[in-house]
């Protein structure tokens, strides 16, 4: 009886070469399901909210929008920003 696993592993194709390099997913736009966010939008009303602020921990914001969250925003150490979208 041939082996199950007889013949894979290797191919003689050199389409496998091509397949097997790393692509990122997220730079790939047409799987991205978001619309960029554009300036003239996020001016709108905005109320920004800070719900905590500790020493040594990030801060985190909540910005709403007709009093409704649109973004976590989380403050970090070194400095970066993390923005959560929320959408309903």
């Amino acid at each position: 009886m041939e082996s199950y696993l007889a013949g894979r592993g290797h191919s003689s194709g050199s389409d496998s070469a091509q397949d097997s390099e790393f692509r990122s997913y997220l730079n790939d736009g047409s799987k991205q399901v978001g619309d960029p966010v554009d300036a003239s939008d996020s001016a709108q009303d905005e109320q920004v909210e800070v719900i905590y602020d500790q020493a040594d921990c990030p801060k985190v914001e909540v910005v709403s929008v007709d009093e409704k969250p649109r973004r976590i925003v989380i403050h970090l150490p070194d400095g970066k920003l993390l923005e959560i979208s929320c959408e309903y």
